[in-house]
């Protein structure tokens, strides 16, 4: 008679061939002893799994109690925290350069007082006054009270780059500089304010009296009298450049001429960033030097065009003064001025 066996297979633990169980989880054969300590094992791990259950089960229900200890909650936390602080820096740089513009408006002010000052006293102890100076006097009075409590000068101004969720403000301080250097054929009239080409044709410029290292500085220009060729140069330069006719081609000027030119490190590019001069008589200029951004814009009031320039500081460096210059005989440009004078 014949006798059949079952071959046993080998317990994957021991390699005996003794495997009697099968594990359906994972498919292996043990021996008695080994298939208890896979089942120990086992066990085991389920305990690891509740315990990591329980602990993420207590920190939903401590989150359901405080949500706002949820981790996504605490980045908003700090970026609010982030975003306060560059607010802060911003409100102070701003409170600081508002500090200054107040600080030069009210000598300003207060030197055209004392003139208005003397003036009145003188009239008073000589008993020389009429109806047409009371009125005078009045209507000067009235002048320096309303530019005193509202700054024709001074405007805070928000960032109109609507990227930005909270816009940047900055103090625009319309400067009362002047021209006071020359060098070529070309005369300063009216204390600073005019500048006059001479018989001859060539280069020619001048430069104002104010520094700027900070800040944003505002300027009016009118060109009163302009030649057929119309070319007249709205720019800055460097204060320790030297002082030479044809300043806008040297190697640190920045500004617009006439021929659609743009001097960049005095390299003339004509047309560069769409820039058309488009010069007429009696056009007004603005010109915009922002130190803290670094750049210059200039702008046509009669055709609204604005155009911008970034100034390399490595080549112009602060402090910077207006650089203005004329070429043809006799043209004429007036600088407006923003303040009160007499």
């Amino acid at each position: 008679m014949a006798s059949s066996t079952v071959a046993k297979l080998p317990c994957v633990t021991c390699e005996k061939a003794a495997g009697v169980f099968t594990c359906r989880g994972c498919i292996k054969d043990f021996c008695t002893r080994h298939a208890t300590e896979h089942r120990q094992m086992l066990n085991q791990q389920m305990e690891e799994v509740t315990l990591c259950h329980d602990q993420l089960r207590q920190s939903f229900d401590e989150q359901a109690k405080e949500p706002r200890q949820h981790p996504l909650m605490q980045q908003i936390d700090e970026w609010e925290r982030n975003s306060i602080e560059k607010i802060r820096q911003v409100a102070d740089d701003a409170r600081k350069q508002l500090l200054n513009a107040i600080g030069k408006y009210t000598n300003k002010m207060t030197e055209v007082l004392g003139n208005l000052t003397q003036k009145l006293t003188k009239a008073r102890d000589d008993d020389d006054f009429v109806e047409t100076d009371l009125k005078d006097w009045t209507d000067k009075l009235n002048k320096i009270k309303n530019d005193w409590t509202a700054p024709q000068t001074i405007n805070i101004q928000q960032d109109t780059n609507e990227v930005s969720f909270i816009r940047k403000i900055t103090i625009n301080d319309w400067s009362d500089d002047c021209l006071e250097q020359s060098a070529g054929d070309i005369r300063i009239e009216e204390n600073g304010l005019v500048i006059v080409h001479g018989p001859s044709q060539g280069h020619a410029a001048v430069r104002g009296r104010c520094q700027y290292s900070s800040g944003q500085h505002r300027f009016r220009f009118k060109i009163e009298t302009l030649g057929a060729s119309k070319w007249v140069f709205f720019g800055i330069k460097p204060k320790d450049a030297p002082m030479i006719p044809d300043s806008a081609n040297t190697n640190t000027a920045y500004g617009w001429a006439g021929g659609n030119a743009v001097l960049l490190n005095g390299a003339v590019q004509s047309n560069y960033n769409g820039y058309t001069s488009d010069m007429e008589m009696n056009d007004i200029f603005e010109l915009i030097v922002d130190c803290d951004e670094k750049k210059l814009r200039l702008i046509n009031e009669r055709t609204r065009s604005t155009y911008e320039l970034n100034v390399d500081v490595t080549k112009c460096s602060f402090p910077w003064q207006l650089n203005i210059g004329l070429y043809y005989s006799n043209d004429r440009v007036r600088m407006i001025d923003q303040t009160l004078r007499n």
